[in-house]
């Protein structure tokens, strides 16, 4: 499968629509995606560099058989091989280009899929104080006071720490014990 025809099965894939309905819809400005007609621009000009490096390739392909034939065609075939070989490069920067795309597309859309539940985002972040009489808490019934028991206890309460911050309250935690 070449690249042009493996990348527009892609965009199809990941619009959910064939790509006619595509370039009609975004012709008609209907699209309220940002990124579909700079897809659409991108996806034209990969077809357009396919198209020119099939016809290097034929090119290619009619130096080789002069040069093997006899004639003396040596300088056309090293000409027609570096442009196969620039246009070639050109369409995978292109198709790179086009998948790059559509990965953003999908974080555009992935940051609302993925918002916490409202349950958590209403309760406010607890302060350090507060952190820490919650922390206490919690070594309290721990028979060994270590980084991940200190983190199940404080998410089974609902609290959730960065790994930084967790290490700040039990090196505190650790120097109460040794106080006491």
């Amino acid at each position: 499968m070449s690249t042009v025809i493996y990348t527009r099965h892609l965009v199809e894939h990941r619009y959910g629509r064939p790509l006619e309905d595509l370039q009609c819809h975004s012709a008609q400005g209907g699209s309220g995606d940002p990124v579909l007609p700079i897809v659409l621009r991108r996806l034209d000009g990969l077809a357009s560099t396919n198209a020119h490096a099939r016809a290097a390739r034929r090119n290619l392909d009619a130096a080789w058989k002069r040069c093997r034939s006899g004639a003396h065609a040596l300088d056309d075939l090293v000409r027609y091989a570096a442009e196969v070989v620039d246009l070639e490069r050109r369409e995978q920067s292109e198709a790179a280009a086009v998948w790059d795309l559509l990965d953003v597309r999908l974080l555009l859309d992935q940051p609302a899929a993925l918002r916490p539940s409202t349950a958590r985002r209403t309760r406010p972040a607890p302060g350090d104080e507060d952190l820490i009489a919650v922390a206490r808490q919690v070594a309290a019934r721990l028979p060994r006071l270590n980084r991940e028991a200190l983190r199940q206890g404080l998410g089974a309460r609902g609290i959730h720490v960065s790994n930084r911050r967790l290490g700040t309250v039990l090196q505190r935690l650790r120097a109460e014990r040794d106080l006491h």
